[in-house]
């Protein structure tokens, strides 16, 4: 069980801090101009990409190739 917690930990940080990164730069800068939908629209593919690549990293990091009960555990928690 902490292992399941440690990965998903990791995961959560990778992604929140991604999302903060891009929320730095969606806010001050894409929301004046474009409206605070667009902006988030905009974002999303970005966002996307984030959530897809730190799966795939935490999944080949980790070995959870093997034991996907484990990798569902940690989407859901995170």
């Amino acid at each position: 069980m902490t292992r399941i917690l440690k990965v998903s930990l990791i995961y959560f940080g990778i992604v929140f801090g991604i999302g903060f990164i891009l929320g730095m730069i969606r806010v001050p800068f894409i929301v004046p101009a474009l409206g605070e939908r667009t902006a988030e629209i905009i974002e999303l593919p970005f966002m996307l990409g984030a959530v897809y690549f730190a799966a795939r990293w935490i999944t080949y990091r980790y070995g959870l190739w093997s034991d996907l009960t484990v990798a569902f555990a940690i989407g859901t928690l995170s």
